[in-house]
């Protein structure tokens, strides 16, 4: 939250990466559909469709920014939902890896409530609503966050901004796989939602409620 600014100690530091290890290790027998970079050279691939940013980027970040949104420094417990991993890569147009891309996400908590200056409503304390990432020397990245949840009309969203030096900062949203359609929005989102959709799967080597995902982001040269 933007008001706690209890500073993550060193054990809990390594807590946070070694749930973010098995993030990482949940996803390292599932990742074929990540094309590696000399196989997508061959063909040129479509950039990521951008997406309204929304009202809720944070004006103030939370003491907390790291990866694991699940848990906030310096308190006991962990948000409400469904945990989800996201992991997957940051590439070019061309498929080779925009290393050190910075990945920012941010969404609602269980109740449909973000952590923002002025919200209203109930409100998830443990649910940290804003995280970030910098992607490998491969492009990979790796978020824990919880599954996304409808609210005011909307589907269920997680939003992205990613930038990296040489390539075109990119904000957008992830929907899930057929709950992506929008109530009264006309054509302000984007149309192509179905290149935005993830399916998230029971996790492999974690407990049963969890839930896995992957996307690669395709980031156009600046």
């Amino acid at each position: 939250m933007a008001n706690d600014t209890t500073r993550t100690t060193a054990p809990a530091r390594r807590r946070a990466l070694g749930r973010l290890g098995i993030v990482v290790g949940a996803f390292a027998g599932a990742t074929r559909w990540l094309a590696s970079p000399a196989q997508a050279q061959d063909k040129a691939l479509a950039p990521t469709p951008r997406d309204a940013e929304g009202p809720f980027y944070p004006r103030t970040f939370p003491a907390d920014t790291d990866s694991d949104l699940t848990r906030v420094a310096g308190r006991a417990g962990v948000a409400q939902g469904t945990p989800l991993m996201l992991a997957g890569r940051v590439v070019g147009v061309d498929g080779r890896p925009y290393a050190g891309a910075t990945l920012e996400l941010w969404q609602c908590d269980v109740f449909g409530t973000y952590h923002h200056v002025g919200a209203s409503g109930k409100q998830d304390d443990d649910f940290q609503g804003y995280g970030r990432a910098t992607a490998d020397a491969n492009g990979g990245y790796a978020f824990r966050t919880i599954l996304p949840v409808p609210y005011g009309g909307r589907p269920p969203h997680l939003h992205f901004r990613i930038a990296h030096a040489r390539a075109r900062s990119l904000t957008t949203q992830l929907y899930l796989k057929g709950a992506s359609s929008e109530r009264g929005m006309g054509t302000f989102f984007a149309r192509e939602r179905d290149r935005l959709e993830i399916a998230p799967a029971p996790a492999q080597g974690s407990d049963a409620a969890t839930l896995a995902a992957g996307y690669t982001f395709v980031l156009e040269a600046a």
